[in-house]
């Protein structure tokens, strides 16, 4: 590691390139969470439009969105339980025959 740092510090055109590769990296990353976030941001107001046209109510604040979706994910997972009760559930997956 220190050979590194001093080939670089000894050499001005190796720590021009280190340092523009760098930034290059450090750019990359903040495009991909910027796309994250504007993806976020636009599958939040397709939610929001979609809870307005059903007619449902809309969380102002934050705490009532984090509270409407816990409702709506315990809802969802109530309904599959349900749906799973008229199925086999198992709790120990099968057992393969031993290979000889």
């Amino acid at each position: 590691m220190e050979s590194i740092i001093t080939a670089l510090t000894a050499n001005k055109a190796l720590l021009l390139v280190a340092v523009f590769f760098s930034i290059l990296i450090l750019f990359s990353v903040i495009k991909k969470l910027v796309k994250a976030a504007i993806v976020l941001l636009a599958v939040m107001i397709l939610y929001g439009a979609y809870l307005v046209y059903t007619g449902q109510r809309v969380p102002k604040t934050k705490d009532e969105a984090i509270e409407h979706v816990t409702k709506k994910f315990d809802a969802m997972k109530k309904e599959g339980l349900k749906n799973l009760a008229g199925g086999k559930v198992t709790t120990n997956p099968p057992r393969h025959p031993a290979r000889k």
